[in-house]
């Protein structure tokens, strides 16, 4: 695990995907140069919930809340654990998040939304383990 920081181009990708309020992944993840100057492809995690109840923290924790349905030392999920997945991964490094709010998202039955997207630079979820077991920053 290394430390995430900021990255505005990945912030600005965010942006104009939740802008389309689709409760769907950006279709130009993996195509070089559409979602970011550098990384290809980008990670994704949605969240999109009521206006009332959203905070950052809160989209978040249900992400990480995901922890509970991936197991280690199978590498597979009970359920879904991607998002975990994505914000664990050891060589993600960088990460951009903005949220727009929806009088009503696409693909959910939700209305008066609060759609909150991160991405992530390089993205994770692929074949492997998201982070090797040990110490917190062993490897770093």
């Amino acid at each position: 695990f290394i430390l995430q920081s900021w990255d505005p181009d990945l912030a600005k990708t965010a942006k104009a995907w939740a802008k389309k309020c689709l409760f769907k992944h950006n279709t130009y993840l993996k195509e070089p140069g559409q979602a970011h100057p550098k990384f290809t492809p980008v990670g994704e995690n949605l969240w999109t919930g009521s206006l009332s109840i959203f905070t950052v923290q809160r989209a978040i924790t249900s992400w990480y809340d995901e922890v509970s349905a991936y197991n280690y030392a199978t590498n597979n999920c009970r359920g879904t654990c991607g998002h975990y997945t994505q914000i664990v991964w050891a060589t993600s490094y960088k990460v951009g998040c903005a949220v727009h709010f929806c009088p009503r998202v696409a693909y959910s039955s939700i209305t008066d939304a609060a759609h909150f997207i991160c991405n992530y630079g390089p993205a994770g979820n692929y074949p492997g383990h998201p982070y090797e077991m040990g110490a917190a920053c062993s490897d770093c």
